[in-house]
């Protein structure tokens, strides 16, 4: 029979040490903002109109403003650091920088909002009316293209073209040219129309998503472009951190989207003060951490 007091004995002595073990490890964990979080520049893409030392420079003044509160620093700038920041240039930034050489105003309001909408029924009023004429130009055309085609093919078939028939076809190829050449000018402006609706439509969703309106769609375009839009985002997968930062309409907004996913890189959550930097949206330009952003930051760091 086996002995009990030993075997008690045995299982006491091996969870008392597995205890200790842990408690170790605990005790060597670092605690919340006692290891600077270290980030590398990855891909940077000259679509945005600044250097790369721009964005090593607004990334670092994002960086200094969480390390501000605390007198430390709790993020560095390292060649294999833990974090890789990205500036994706995509449909999103091309999206507002069109809007933008066309003077739309563009931020995150009601009003806003309700003025793009305004404006985009307008333009696709435009151009359903310019749509429908260029087809029917283009029909006539399609036209007058296949009787001179006839009217050459019968001359060829019955001994050659004489000089006056020759003259008129000659005159009737020279103004199908000539109309061939404006109706692509007419194709041409229609499609840059068309892609500036996209564009509204794309700001218009991001607008309708982030303040909880009805998005909108044309011709599918929305869907197609994708109706999630934002304008930074911070990411771990497969243990690696990674930071993506789509669109920006200033150096300022630029560091405030930098600093606000560095703040999820902290593990914060978004607040719900409307000037905190980890407000779910960008309401300000400011560069600087809220009296909420600094608390929340405090009691990460502390408790």
């Amino acid at each position: 029979m086996p002995n009990l007091p030993k075997i008690l004995s045995w299982k006491l002595f091996f969870l008392i040490g597995l205890l200790i073990i842990l408690a170790v490890i605990f005790l060597r964990m670092p605690k919340p903002c006692q290891e600077t979080i270290t980030y590398h520049i990855g891909n940077v893409d000259d679509r945005f109109g600044l250097t790369r030392q721009e964005f090593v420079l607004a990334v670092n003044m994002a960086a200094a403003m969480w390390g501000k509160p605390i007198a430390g620093e709790l993020f560095r700038e390292d060649a294999q650091g833990a974090i890789e920041i990205n500036f994706v240039y995509d449909y999103r930034q091309e999206a507002a920088d069109k809007l933008k050489k066309l003077n739309y105003k563009i931020d995150n309001t009601k009003t806003s909002y309700e003025e793009l909408k305004s404006r985009l029924e307008k333009l696709k009023a435009e151009h359903d009316q310019r749509s429908t004429v260029l087809a029917r130009d283009f029909n006539l055309y399609n036209s007058r293209i296949n009787t001179f085609k006839a009217n050459v093919e019968y001359w060829n078939r019955h001994g050659g073209i004489m000089e006056s028939v020759h003259k008129n076809l000659l005159q009737e190829k020279n103004e199908l040219n000539y109309l061939w050449e404006k109706l692509k000018v007419r194709q041409d402006e229609l499609q840059g129309l068309t892609d500036t609706i996209n564009s509204m439509v794309v700001v218009i969703n991001e607008i309708a998503t982030n303040i909880n309106l009805d998005s909108v769609d044309y011709q599918n375009t929305g869907n197609a472009l994708g109706r999630e839009f934002c304008e930074g985002f911070y990411k771990i997968e497969n243990g690696k951190q990674t930071i993506n930062i789509y669109q920006f309409d200033n150096n300022y907004r630029l560091v405030r989207v930098l600093a606000h996913e560095f703040g999820h890189a902290l593990r914060l959550n978004h607040s719900a003060d409307t000037k905190a930097v980890m407000y779910r949206l960008i309401q300000s330009d400011a560069i600087e951490l809220s009296p909420d952003d600094i608390a929340a930051l405090q009691k990460r760091c502390y408790n």
